[in-house]
């Protein structure tokens, strides 16, 4: 599992972005045969988060906010996981 958050630079998202890597390493290393969180530096406001390049988990440009804690992101990946949409 790849997932990545791009984060803006223009608006100090850079240690929001630290912070998600480091819980989503506590909570899904050593469950799958691979797993990296890539940060992806971006522009104009963005925080926006993939898993394998293909399902968006959140998005700060559609939502208007922050996820309201790493939970939100965690619980998002896992029942994208029970359902099957991601492997």
């Amino acid at each position: 599992m790849n997932i990545s958050i791009e984060y803006c630079t223009q608006w100090g998202y850079l240690d929001r972005a630290l912070s998600l890597r480091e819980d989503l390493e506590k909570e899904f290393s050593g469950k799958f045969d691979e797993f990296k969180v890539n940060l992806i530096k971006g522009t104009g406001g963005v925080y926006e988060i993939f898993v394998n390049d293909q399902l968006q988990i959140f998005s700060k440009k559609q939502t208007g906010r922050f996820p309201k804690s790493s939970y939100e992101i965690t619980k998002t990946i896992n029942d994208a996981i029970d359902e099957r949409r991601l492997g």
